[in-house]
């Protein structure tokens, strides 16, 4: 109904929807509508009109679209903000001989579609993370990673709350480093 209504407004033919709702009965299957009426207080579509035309996504939201750092590393409060490393900051890093561990968090079917065992990551599903974080070595810098970086940001603060501080996030997570690193790695 929402590509019907779509077309009828872009192609200026049959009668949209406009002011009216659509109700649909799927047991009975029965179709009918309601009329709404505008709110005056609307800053859209009220009497006094304060939104008048369109503006930018950052204007709007107060940050860039794709910029993880600013929602994945901020901290939640309890004093848990999470450190990123870009893919390149990763690359150099590992290019120059730095002793880091790659923690993948992602689950074992994931990891076959692509990883980074050829750089040393380890596998460890999200959900297994704390029963074996004695597997990991406190001492050494662990760089968390997942498929776009959420969930090893969660990971990440699990970890702290469990006296691990050389923790990193791979903003972006394996997604982001195929397409900035390695092109070779499918991005799924």
């Amino acid at each position: 109904i929402q590509a019907t209504e779509a077309i009828k407004l872009i192609l200026g033919i049959g009668e949209p929807l406009i002011g009216r709702l659509l109700l649909y009965d799927a047991l009975n299957m029965e179709f009918d509508q309601v009329r709404l009426r505008k709110n005056p207080n609307c800053p859209i579509c009220g009497e006094n009109r304060t939104i008048t035309e369109l503006i930018d996504y950052e204007q709007f939201c107060g940050m860039p679209a794709h910029d993880h750092s600013l929602y994945v590393g901020a901290d939640t409060g309890n004093g848990t903000a999470v450190p990123q490393i870009t893919p390149q900051e990763l690359k150099t890093r590992l290019d120059a001989g730095n002793d880091l561990l790659i923690l993948d968090v992602r689950e074992p079917h994931e990891w076959d579609i692509s990883n980074l065992e050829p750089l040393g990551a380890i596998l460890i599903p999200q959900g297994q993370v704390l029963d074996r974080m004695n597997e990991l070595d406190t001492a050494k810098e662990i760089v968390v990673q997942c498929r776009s970086g959420a969930r090893s940001a969660a990971v990440i603060r699990q970890l702290q709350q469990h006296g691990f501080q050389k923790l990193w996030n791979l903003d972006g997570g394996i997604n982001r480093w195929a397409q900035e690193v390695d092109k070779s790695l499918p991005v799924y």
